[in-house]
């Protein structure tokens, strides 16, 4: 059986690699000329490791990686709001390095630069669009889905560096900065405040961000102080809105930032293309009748990811609070909520694991749906 995965990021090398393991002849198309990522931090949640180990990679990441210890959100002078201490603590990154270790023997066909654009043209037993949030797969299916602004936008960069822990930091007019270690001696830090989008030089984009910051506590200016122009990236936060169906016909399935692009304030972007690549691919092991297994996909899948992008968004419309009065508000429920609280909320999100997908015949036995032949 041939799948064809439209894109080669993250979410779709991960489900190339999940069919490849369940025997599928697996062609990837990617529309850049090569293969190599740009890019700054990923949080790698608990239920992004389990996916992650799941295909055999998690060890490998893990080394390339940070631990997270520990964290919280502070005010702008230094003083915490909360502070979290996670049980499991996710592994922090560099994109390049995740996409690196996913293409390591790859069990696929890559073809690099090419585009596609004619969606209805390939030819395959299951096609994947893991294409981002600008996919031409989605476009040809579900034109209602539309990418949404969020008001907000981000500069980013992964600089050499040393800190203990991370953590994020709440600042006037909805301006936040945040940052944590990707290991061996290199941190990644993003800063977040309202649009628009900046066109200045990077080195003016760099001033700019010295300038607002410059009051806030260590090691914000340390971090800024250590960043060339060039690694600086900067872009607005968009999302997707609906979330798009996960599936269409028989043979078309999303996954990723195609589907459910969502903004980065939970950090579960990359951790929930991961979920979807497992999930696809257990639901197909080779041989599997492909219409059943995409049904089953699409249940699994876009309510929690839509749940998730959800709450993210609301997330970031507290924290990005710009009125003086506002901002006081969300502080105030920040510091009132306890911490312990504050983690539970981070690890449900984080719980799922590869034992929890469902495969057809247990979604029509939870139902109580009888097989064909009548048999229980």
């Amino acid at each position: 059986m041939h799948a064809i995965v439209v894109g080669g990021g993250i979410g779709g090398l991960a489900t190339a690699r999940g069919l490849g393991q369940q025997g599928w002849d697996v062609t990837v198309l990617e529309r850049q000329p090569d293969l190599r990522q740009i890019g700054a931090g990923i949080s790698l949640w608990p239920n992004a490791l389990r996916a992650l180990h799941h295909l055999g990679l998690g060890d490998a990441v893990e080394r390339a990686g940070g631990r997270i210890r520990g964290g919280g959100l502070r005010t702008w002078d230094g003083r915490w709001l909360s502070r979290v201490e996670l049980g499991a603590p996710p592994v922090m990154v560099h994109r390049a390095d995740l996409h690196e270790i996913l293409l390591d023997g790859l069990p696929a066909t890559i073809r690099s630069g090419h585009p596609v654009t004619d969606v209805h043209a390939l030819d395959a037993d299951l096609i994947v669009g893991a294409d981002g949030i600008r996919s031409a797969v989605r476009a040809a299916y579900t034109p209602k889905t539309k990418i949404r602004d969020s008001g907000q936008v981000s500069w980013r960069a992964v600089v050499d560096a040393e800190t203990p822990g991370g953590g994020e930091t709440m600042g006037p007019r909805g301006w936040r900065f945040g940052y944590a270690p990707t290991g061996h001696g290199t941190v990644y830090w993003y800063v977040a405040a309202p649009g628009p989008l900046r066109t200045g030089t990077p080195a003016e984009q760099l001033a700019e961000l010295r300038s607002e910051l410059s009051s806030w506590h260590d090691p914000v200016g340390r971090l800024l102080d250590a960043t060339p122009p060039e690694l600086l990236l900067h872009h607005p936060l968009l999302e997707l809105h609906p979330v798009a169906p996960m599936r269409f016909g028989e043979r078309v399935a999303l996954v990723g930032d195609a589907a459910h692009a969502m903004t980065p304030n939970l950090g579960q972007g990359a951790c929930q293309a991961l979920e979807d690549a497992v999930t696809l691919a257990l639901l197909l092991p080779k041989g599997a009748p492909v219409p059943p297994a995409l049904e089953v996909y699409d249940q699994q899948r876009r309510a929690r990811t839509a749940a998730i992008s959800r709450q993210s968004r609301q997330i970031g419309r507290l924290v990005g609070a710009k009125g003086r009065l506002s901002g006081a508000l969300v502080r105030t429920l920040f510091r009132l909520t306890p911490d312990r609280l504050a983690a539970a909320g981070a690890q449900r999100v984080a719980a799922w694991s590869p034992e929890d997908v469902k495969r057809p015949a247990d979604v029509n036995r939870d139902a109580g749906v009888r097989p064909a032949d009548g048999r229980r």
